[in-house]
């Protein structure tokens, strides 16, 4: 008779550990701003990566410091001190942040 009220003690605490509250964590908050420091290194990096525009990446880039992200908005980096300035678009993708850099005209 002493196996069934253990058995009945030990299944009681199996339930009652299956009903504990669980809390997720909370997802990550997407970013409401771009870096602009990291905007200038991509834009320097994306320079460096086409033969045509490399004699640009010299110049110094300069993007907004915290533009807001807003889908289909165009922002505009500068580049100077390579002859003239030269305007580069980047276009916001999403509202997670990812955008496209366009070629300087």
């Amino acid at each position: 008779m002493r196996a069934r009220p253990l058995f009945a003690v030990a299944a009681l605490l199996v339930v009652g550990a299956c009903s504990a509250p669980v809390t997720a964590p909370a997802p990550p908050e997407a970013p409401t701003t771009i870096d602009g420091a990291r905007l200038e290194q991509d834009v320097q990096d994306y320079l460096r990566s086409d033969p045509s525009l490399a004699p640009l990446a010299a110049g110094r880039v300069q993007c907004p410091p915290a533009a807001a992200i807003d889908p289909d908005v165009v922002l505009f980096c500068q580049i100077t001190g390579v002859g003239r300035v030269w305007s580069v678009p980047v276009t916001v993708l999403d509202r997670r942040g990812d955008y496209r850099i366009d070629k300087p005209f």
